[in-house]
């Protein structure tokens, strides 16, 4: 189902409410509280938010026409198409797990604003993420998610451990909803996009990546602290070591990883590597490594209890992507290649402790050059960033700085690169 509305204003701030993926379990809420409920506005403008919230929307309105829609369960979109169109669409990779409106602040007001029209998909991934108390769980087609339980007895459920959900879901998204911005674009512009970009950061940077891997329909990409799957460097590769080294208290073993180094809060505050073991670390490593094992995953068909990923809840520090050979296979088979036939810049932040440089952006360029792509390939860091730009800004890291600024001006280096 596909609704295609025209409106005066496309800014992030002007948002309606949307359709969620199911009916919610009794009590259940999203990530921002139970004020804050999933399908309305206010959401949509947390999700926002939440990766930077000092963006403001442009001043002025946009017109044009704004397109919802799900092309199968658990599957959204939003796209953005302003009447004063300049030929150019943007499709925008999903971070994390968050919904299709993640990227309003960061990508859409500001491309929109400027003429492009956008489109961005939710990763096939539902709600994302639910917190569940007591008895009530989350099911997934008939099957019940295992918990990521906190302190106060409550759990995080994700859709992305529901029947089905691996990497290749997220492709079909991104593919699908670049298919359907076109067409739309073609029935109220009666022309086609002159060129088609992909931008995302962290796993929508993953996206990016895949997507000038495996197509050739865009012109080029920009992706921001992108996380890099290979057999050799993924997420798994170094989270769970660094929640070992975090749960034993030895903050130099997590540099010796390949951390970027700690930095420090001014005044009673964490230090980043505390911060992100805190909110990051743990529940990424708990959260994909049940995606892949064996013996746990749902997401593979491997099981249909969720008792055996409940079970590391509390030892993913122990948990190694050796000790099972189909993990490695698994992501293997959705393994970056560098093999892309676009022009892409990739964009990492220096102080990125959840996607270290050193694992995901350096080994990627490599493979690039492996390929024998290096001429169509750009690589920046920027100086005293984080993963997102709301640790940036936080006044209690003076020696940080945000990242945004950095990447739209590397979307900016992309076109001129592409059209000349």
């Amino acid at each position: 189902m596909v609704t295609v509305d025209a409106v005066a204003d496309l800014r992030a701030s002007a948002n309606v409410p949307y359709r969620i993926a199911q009916p919610l379990p009794s009590g259940a809420f999203g990530i921002f509280g139970p004020s804050v409920p999933l399908g309305s506005p206010a959401y949509a403008a947390a999700d926002a938010r939440a990766i930077s919230p000092t963006l403001v929307p442009p001043a002025d309105p946009i017109p044009g026409w704004r397109v919802s829609g799900s092309l199968w369960p658990a599957q959204r979109f939003i796209a953005r198409i302003p009447k004063r169109w300049n030929g150019r669409l943007v499709v925008a990779g999903t971070p994390a797990q968050r919904s299709e409106f993640a990227n309003d602040l960061i990508w859409s007001d500001p491309l929109v604003a400027r003429g492009y029209a956008y489109v961005c998909g939710n990763k096939s991934q539902g709600d994302g993420h639910l917190i569940v108390s007591g008895r009530e769980r989350l099911e997934v087609g008939g099957v019940t998610m295992p918990r990521f339980l906190l302190p106060d007895g409550s759990g995080i459920s994700f859709w992305q451990h529901a029947p089905g959900s691996t990497l290749k879901r997220w492709m079909r998204d991104f593919f699908l909803i670049t298919d359907v911005a076109r067409e739309i674009i073609e029935d109220v512009h009666h022309r086609a996009p002159e060129a088609v970009y992909a931008v995302g950061l962290s796993n929508g940077g993953c996206q990016v990546r895949y997507a000038l891997e495996y197509s050739t329909a865009y012109a080029g990409g920009i992706a921001w602290n992108a996380v890099l799957w290979s057999k050799d460097h993924n997420l798994l590769s170094h989270l769970p070591q660094a929640v070992e080294a975090m749960e034993h208290g030895n903050l130099r073993l997590v540099e010796r990883l390949g951390f970027p180094p700690d930095v420090i809060a001014r005044e009673g505050g964490d230090s980043l590597y505390a911060r992100n073991f805190r909110v990051y670390w743990r529940l990424t490593a708990w959260l994909h490594a049940m995606l892949f094992d064996p013996e746990a995953s749902i997401a593979y068909g491997d099981v249909r209890s969720p008792d055996p990923a409940e079970a590391w809840n509390e030892r993913i520090g122990s948990w190694r992507i050796e000790r099972a050979p189909e993990i490695s296979e698994r992501i293997g088979a959705y393994a970056h290649t560098g093999n892309i036939h676009g022009k892409l810049i990739d964009v990492a932040s220096q102080y990125d402790h959840l996607i270290p440089p050193q694992m995901h952006f350096e080994p990627y360029g490599r493979l690039v050059t492996a390929a024998g792509k290096s001429a169509s390939y750009r690589g920046r860091v920027i100086a005293g960033a984080q993963h997102v730009d709301a640790w940036s800004e936080d006044p209690n890291y003076p020696a940080l700085r945000p990242g945004h600024p950095d990447a739209l001006e590397a979307f900016n280096e992309l076109v001129r690169w592409v059209e000349g």
